[in-house]
């Protein structure tokens, strides 16, 4: 067994206190305007910020308080925010890098459109003269059945006809409202590209 020389028990001994005093405690100050010390302080101060000290009183860390569910769930909200700005991005790069691969310059544009729309009025036209002559001869039947007014067959012609005319008025609608948004749909194409090549050539 080792003996300890007697000169050397006492500083073993004064140093233990110190080793035992140097260790950290907590201090937070509360909503109210309090302050809070030791193991109480993380409790006392929940939603605050935590401060731990020596006990020379000089701080050794800082710790933020836990979110509350609030902040969680705005924080949550705030990151599919971002994600959707995100895809809202990545699709119209991906609508720019489509309008560019399809047309070379502005012309194009105008050109697809204006045959686009030679097309469309090509069928309206066509459909506005079949429908002439349909009410022509719908005038025609009637005032042929004003001179025979029990004739059946006559008046099942005339309902024919003014069925087809009906069928007509409502195609040569669905033409016009085709036409209105090609019409849109070039236009918006065209500021589009404008826009894109503008802003690239300024990137430049």
């Amino acid at each position: 067994m080792i003996k300890i020389p007697p000169l050397l028990i006492l500083p073993l001994l004064v140093t233990l206190p110190v080793a035992a005093a140097a260790q950290t405690i907590k201090k937070c100050q509360d909503a109210s305007g309090k302050w809070h010390y030791g193991d109480i302080a993380a409790e006392a101060c929940a939603r605050s910020l935590i401060t731990e000290i020596d006990d020379r009183g000089l701080k050794v860390e800082e710790h933020q308080a836990p979110p509350t569910k609030e902040e969680l769930e705005a924080e949550k909200a705030a990151q599919e925010l971002r994600h959707l700005e995100q895809q809202r991005v990545e699709e119209r790069r991906l609508r720019e890098e489509h309008l560019l691969s399809v047309y070379d310059s502005e012309k194009s544009i105008v050109r697809a459109r204006d045959e686009r729309l030679a097309s469309i009025d090509q069928i309206l036209q066509s459909d506005e003269r079949y429908k002439s002559k349909l009410q022509e001869n719908l005038l025609s039947l009637e005032q042929l059945a004003s001179s025979n007014p029990g004739d059946q067959k006559l008046q099942q012609d005339i309902e024919g006809l003014r069925n087809q005319i009906y069928e007509y008025e409502g195609a040569i609608d669905s033409r016009l409202r085709e036409r209105e948004l090609v019409m849109s749909r070039y236009n918006n194409d065209l500021s589009r590209y404008r826009e894109i090549v503008k802003r690239r050539q300024a990137a430049k």
